[in-house]
């Protein structure tokens, strides 16, 4: 070998040594950081199988939109300031969107207050006026006024009549699903009542005088006041609503509960996180209302393939 390709070879050798230093350390080449959104996601839904498709839903699409997610519970929390306090500490940890659901629109509200104008907001199942909401997510109540109007009509057995038993402070969601509920059954030619319910400790009463009355169908679209009302029902009244938990199963397998109107919780954690991350990342509208879909619960359908990841937790 002559000294040219001696030369040549050495050459070769520190160029091969001098490439697999660089590569090995952070010296000239750095490794581009990745800039990680981080969305804040608090509910105040209780603990059961609602809350775990929720969550499926949101780690789904925090997988996919690569953002990271902090999940927060506001159940124990009984006032506006307090779910305040926890979207202030979310902020303060550095958190850019917000998924807030709030069934009380004004404790909504309030826990909104502090968030910077920029900072978007995902509303889901709550209401609000706040104008740092950029997306709101929610059921259709003309769907599911539909759905729950066809399942009366449906159990209608002896011409009954229908009372719609509303909590005292109720939604503006559900004052339009009761009263779509209504327009539609008064169509179908059903005497049609509604009743304001103080406490749900009182449908006890309420279900023994709507016995002893006879000719009755009860409606609910108030998850509370119809899990009280299943509960209760130790008369075999018809009754309707929407909203769902691990009891509310219970009570359509024993049939104190006829039929409820359930959204797809699991779809809705996902738009809800979908749409922050859209939002985020410049690819969201200005404004945007999603519908999330729902279905018929029965006994019956139970475990049918369109209604099991809906009532059962998702897998």
């Amino acid at each position: 070998m002559d000294k040219k390709m001696k030369k040549f070879l050495l050459a070769d050798i520190f160029l091969l040594v001098f490439l697999f230093l660089l590569s090995s350390t952070d010296f000239l080449l750095r490794e581009r950081k990745m800039d990680i959104i981080r969305i804040a996601v608090l509910t105040d839904m209780p603990a059961g199988r609602q809350l775990e498709n929720f969550r499926m839903g949101v780690a789904k699409a925090a997988t996919e939109w690569n953002v990271d997610v902090s999940f927060s519970s506001l159940a124990d929390m009984r006032t506006g300031e307090e779910k305040q306090a926890a979207v202030q500490r979310e902020l303060e940890t550095g958190c850019r969107g917000i998924v807030l659901q709030c069934r009380d629109s004004r404790h909504a509200e309030e826990a909104l207050e502090s968030v910077p104008v920029g900072v978007p907001v995902v509303l889901y199942d709550s209401e609000t006026d706040s104008a740092r909401v950029r997306v709101r997510i929610g059921g259709n109540a003309e769907e599911e006024s539909r759905l729950l109007a066809e399942a009366v009509l449906t159990g209608r057995e002896k011409g009954e009549s229908v009372t719609i038993v509303e909590p005292v402070q109720k939604s503006w969601y559900m004052e339009q699903l009761h009263g779509l509920t209504e327009e539609r059954l008064r169509e179908a030619g059903v005497l049609v009542r509604r009743l304001s319910l103080g406490e749900t400790s009182a449908v006890e009463t309420l279900l023994k005088g709507m016995a002893a009355q006879g000719g009755n169908i009860l409606v609910s679209g108030d998850k509370s006041v119809l899990q009280a009302l299943g509960e209760a029902n130790t008369e075999g009244i018809p009754v309707y609503g929407a909203g769902f938990s691990g009891a509310m199963r219970g009570f359509l397998e024993k049939g104190t509960v006829r039929g409820t109107v359930v959204h797809r919780d699991y779809e809705a954690g996902y738009l809800a996180v979908e749409g922050a991350a859209r939002i985020l990342q410049g690819k969201g509208a200005a404004e945007e209302t999603v519908v999330v879909e729902s279905v018929l619960v029965t006994a019956e359908t139970l475990r049918d393939k369109n209604v099991e990841s809906v009532v059962f937790p998702y897998i």
